[in-house]
């Protein structure tokens, strides 16, 4: 009777000559060589330049792979293996002899993304420049060159030192193929004609110099930008770009001191800012929900922020502002432009002056006026008082017209250390914020102080302003609000 199982020296014998063949050329060599060459380089593309160069020793088919690798990324950490922060002449060498090498064997195909971030000048020129020919003859598109990636304690130079991007980045065939630009610590010279970045849609300038025209008119020639960042840049006497961006949802300026600032951005979604209180327009910009304002020095300007921010932010929902005021300054200005979308208000504010004067700091209870919609208020108070602290009598706000807030919601008090006028404006939010269901007070500073740094405050002023709080605010007397006192 045949069984239906086949002998097992039957089943050796179907074996092919050609399997024979293939198992031995896959003992010969890795199978990770017989994948198509696609997705070789996929694997390659995904790697870190460092990872991709020590591929080179899985075989001789992956040797010649991350020639093409799409990413150089040239930094400390990749070429030197350290942090940076170095800057002895003997590893400036290293990394330069590195980068050139890397560049040697590069095939200056497929890249995608060429970035410089070490401690540069104009004396490596003659290294910089053909660096960044290499990436603008591979066409990269992302071009990130930062020449001083770590500022370091008293090595500010005189912008004369620095390295001045290549005419050629300016001509219509190399800039047309960049969309990404990040900048730092160099100088730019745009020539008389160029024509502009027409498909740059993020541009990223810290510590940029302009040796030729304006910002303005470079700007104006980047109308594909959705992305724009401007960072301790000069000169800038004034920012106004009269070009529509049509494309553009993010702003940011910082700390580049110009005294007037102009966009017309239909679409902007998001605007940061940080310098001196200067009068800035948006035009158009009926999208605009969420903005940061930092007004640095120690003049008062809550007046600006009261009385000219909301012609500008008016459409805000969310809003971050970092503010000063000086308690010797009375004046309650009315508030002709409402944030008439506000939501949720995230105030910093120093405190400057005498606090023997109240109405200084009662000068904040006009948020209420100012922001007829708000339903969260987070208020943090840096006080740098001279002494002179509450006398635990809270006085009648007289001076100020009372004004019923129908949405405000929570409120957050930090930096309550018994100022006078801190008492008499916590009470007057709790008599006009109707809806008001929770309020939380706390006497330590939250908020990052410009001179201290995260600084929590003296025991005692801490001390005083909790004994201020509880002997004068009783939950009680404000069934419906919870009332946290820290």
């Amino acid at each position: 009777m045949s069984s239906g199982r086949q002998h097992p020296a039957n089943r050796r014998s179907t074996v092919s000559s050609s399997d024979i063949c293939t198992a031995k050329r896959s003992r010969s060599e890795p199978v990770i060589d017989s994948l198509p060459e696609g997705i070789m380089h996929d694997i390659v593309s995904r790697l870190t330049l460092k990872d991709a160069v020590r591929t080179s020793s899985v075989s001789t088919t992956w040797r010649r792979l991350w020639r093409c690798h799409p990413d150089l990324c040239f930094d400390s950490p990749t070429i030197l293996n350290r942090e940076p922060g170095s800057r002895s002449r003997r590893r400036r060498h290293r990394f330069i002899r590195r980068v050139n090498a890397i560049l040697e064997s590069h095939s200056g195909t497929r890249l995608r993304r060429f970035k410089i971030a070490f401690t540069l000048d104009i004396r490596h020129a003659k290294y910089l420049d053909p660096w960044l020919n290499f990436a603008l003859d591979s066409k990269a598109s992302i071009i990130s060159v930062n020449l001083r990636p770590v500022l370091h304690k008293g090595s500010v130079r005189s912008w004369e030192e620095t390295y001045t991007l290549p005419v050629r980045m300016f001509s219509s065939q190399c800039a047309s193929c960049i969309e990404m630009l990040q900048l730092g610590c160099v100088s730019l010279k745009p020539p008389h004609d160029f024509d502009g970045f027409a498909n740059l849609r993020v541009l990223d300038l810290e510590y940029v110099y302009m040796l030729g025209g304006s910002f303005d008119l470079l700007l104006s020639k980047c109308n594909a930008l959705e992305c724009l960042r401007l960072s301790h840049c000069c000169p800038m006497p004034n920012l106004k770009v009269q070009q529509p961006l049509c494309r553009l949802s993010y702003l940011s300026v910082r700390e580049c001191l110009p005294q007037g600032m102009e966009f017309n951005a239909p679409n902007l979604t998001k605007f940061d800012y940080s310098g001196e209180a200067i009068p800035i327009t948006l035009s158009e910009s009926m999208k605009l929900t969420q903005a940061t304002v930092a007004l640095m020095g120690y003049d008062d300007t809550l007046e600006h922020v009261l009385t000219e921010l909301p012609k500008t932010l008016s459409h805000v929902e969310t809003l971050f502002v970092r503010t000063c005021i000086n308690t010797e300054v009375f004046r309650f200005s009315r508030c002709l432009v409402k944030y008439n979308h506000l939501i949720k208000l995230e105030l910093t504010v120093s405190i400057l002056g005498d606090s023997r004067n109240r109405n200084g700091i009662l000068r904040l209870a006009n948020l209420l006026e100012v922001a007829p919609h708000l339903q969260r208020l987070e208020l943090n108070m840096l006080p740098h008082v001279s002494t002179g602290f509450l006398n635990n009598v809270p006085e009648a706000y007289w001076r100020i017209q009372p004004c019923t807030h129908s949405h405000l919601e929570q409120v957050e008090v930090s930096g309550f250390i018994g100022v006078n006028g801190q008492l008499e404006l916590v009470l007057y939010i709790l008599d006009n914020a109707v809806a008001l269901r929770g309020m939380s007070i706390e006497p330590r500073v939250t908020a990052y102080d410009r001179v201290f740094g995260y600084w929590a405050g003296l025991d005692i002023d801490i001390k005083r302003g909790r004994a201020c709080v509880l002997k004068n605010i009783l939950p009680e007397d404000y069934p419906d609000v919870q009332i946290e006192i820290f």
